[in-house]
């Protein structure tokens, strides 16, 4: 019986003129299949950074195969299944677990120990050639940077527009828009026709009215929420916090740093948390200028006591105060007063002119007398608390064998990767490799046994924080404990400290004509979600979705 197969084809955007187009791969990867005499049933192919293990058509072949007999997965080269020798280890151990091999079109490796070693050299000399291309990379943008020219590919800040030659750019005036920059600095410092200085709010309607256009107006590669010639309050506030317009463009304000945490991966950049760099590390490119100093040092001034008026505004009126967000948009809930009346809005709804949702306001003191009264109940009942973190714990049954599978996993990728290095040795001695790419794949082997290990150490700690010891239930009992006696007589400032302290949050939904408070919070770290009712302005208490506590009683 013929072997049923599946191609897989990748390629990055820095690649396409390397040889790697996805017609040649996939040409190719027929070819072989052809040859072979398989069945094929399905070409996956995507232009996707192969330094991440989370792509989109990758994704696809995994759920492939979980649901097809396949039994081959044709490849054209070993970097083209990823740029990472570990991960390319994962995912051929990962499909063998689901019935199918990977065939690579160029490079035979025999089912060995040394043809194992031969294809993770050639993976390790990927990885390498991939660092070698980011270093060349931002090495060259740093040089372009510190030779004066910018680096925004078709996206310049509004007012300026990109002037282009090969390996250089520049920003040009857009004398239309930076007219409306001006504009926007000077109505909200000084005002208007009316001598009165206007929110941000008021500009974007003012805007909107006008018939300005935006940048995505005149941009088709620019993603739109809004219809044409609507602004909103963000893109004001863009425009006055952007430096600049004083005359100075900065390259390298931010760079991507691996934290260990795991996080969902960005497109084109993998994982790793974008973080601020010292102002004394970037590089200044002088650009036109359209705003002076300043005018924007003031602007910027008038953002920050804006702010801090909010803020405190919002601690004294408003228990929930940022603490809220709408279940059908995901807009935060912002407290608002009408007729001495305290009202907690959708933010979505007020976005102007144009409101983005139709979820109605609820009564300040209802939300907030609701959710005190449902943490106090946590806090004075924690046996209810911890029992709905266990029937938590046991819901999760599912995802900690996951967990322990990749453990299995991991361990057997050590042990594997632990013979390879037994086996470096022998291979200097055939002379079929050079001694220098040996050591260096002998290190390279060393850092991933490392960090499989760091890897294990990690989800080993993970498996643990999901098991609730009888230590952690006393700890969390004489915390309650502790706190109990000072709940009943907290004024509104020990309130938020207690809110804040248990992390206290909620979604504000209307279900069936009620509207339904989803509420969650953080005790150690296990996190507790529950749903209360509210009927018109009497909010209830009835827990529709008890996953740590046991459902309570209707309180009207």
């Amino acid at each position: 019986m013929n072997k049923r197969a599946v191609i897989y084809a990748r390629v990055s955007t820095d690649e396409q003129t390397k040889g790697y187009s996805l017609q040649t791969q996939i040409e190719s990867c027929k070819q072989y299949a052809a040859e072979r005499g398989y069945v094929l049933l399905h070409i996956f192919s995507e232009d996707y950074s192969g330094a991440s293990l989370d792509r989109p058509e990758l994704n696809n072949v995994r759920d492939f195969l979980a649901n097809e007999d396949v039994d081959v997965v044709i490849v054209y080269d070993v970097d083209r299944l990823a740029r990472k020798s570990i991960y390319q280890a994962l995912i051929e151990e990962e499909f063998m677990r689901d019935g199918a091999v990977i065939e690579y079109v160029i490079g035979q490796y025999d089912d060995s120990d040394e043809g194992r070693l031969q294809k993770q050299i050639r993976g390790s000399i990927a990885e390498y050639e991939k660092a070698k291309i980011l270093e060349r990379s931002k090495r060259g943008k740093r040089g372009k940077a510190m030779s004066g020219f910018v680096l925004v590919g078709s996206r310049p800040p509004y007012g300026y527009s990109v002037v282009s030659e090969p390996h250089k750019a520049w920003f040009e005036i857009n004398e239309e828009e930076a007219e409306i920059v001006r504009a926007v600095f000077s109505w909200y410092l000084y005002g208007d026709e009316t001598g009165k200085p206007l929110s941000m709010n008021a500009i974007a309607i003012k805007l909107t009215n006008m018939g300005v256009p935006t940048r995505g107006d005149k941009q088709s590669h620019f993603f739109k929420k809004r219809d044409q010639g609507v602004w909103a309050a963000a893109m004001i506030r863009r425009i006055l916090g952007n430096e600049t317009y004083t005359g100075t463009w900065y390259y390298g304000k931010t760079k991507m740093m691996e934290d260990g945490k795991k996080r969902k991966p960005k497109p084109k950049c993998g994982f790793g948390k974008q973080v601020g760099r010292p102002r004394d590390e970037w590089i200044a490119v002088t650009v036109p200028v359209i705003i002076d100093e300043e005018t924007f040092k003031r602007a910027t001034a008038r953002i920050k006591v804006n702010a801090e008026q909010s803020d405190r505004s919002a601690k004294h009126k408003y228990l929930l105060g940022r603490r809220l967000r709408c279940a059908k948009c995901n807009y935060t809930y912002k407290g608002r007063t009408r007729h001495q009346n305290h009202y907690y809005y959708c933010g979505g709804k007020e976005q102007v002119p144009v409101s983005l949702c139709d979820a109605p306001a609820f009564r300040g003191k209802d939300v907030d007398f609701t959710m005190w009264n449902w943490l106090v109940s946590l806090i004075k009942n924690p046996q209810a608390l911890i029992a709905g973190l266990q029937e938590k714990q046991s819901d999760s049954v599912e995802e900690n064998q996951v967990l322990l599978d990749r453990l299995a996993m991991i361990e057997n990728q050590v042990a594997d990767q632990e013979v390879q290095l037994g086996k470096i040795l022998d291979l200097y001695l055939t002379g079929d490799f050079e001694r220098s790419m040996l050591t260096e794949r002998k290190l390279r082997l060393e850092n991933n046994i490392i960090n499989l290990r760091k890897e294990h150490l990690e989800i080993s700690s993970t498996i643990e924080k999901l098991t609730l010891r009888d230590s952690q239930i006393s700890e969390i009992q004489e915390f309650c404990d502790g706190i109990r006696d000072r709940v009943d007589t907290a004024d509104f400032d020990e309130k938020r400290q207690l809110l804040e302290l248990f992390d206290v949050r909620g979604k504000l939904a209307t279900e069936n004509n009620e509207k339904v408070i989803y509420a969650t919070c953080l005790l150690q770290p296990q996190p507790v979600s529950l749903a209360l009712t509210s009927h018109s302005s009497n909010t209830g208490a009835t827990a529709i979705m008890p996953c740590a506590s046991p459902q309570m009683a209707p309180s009207r």
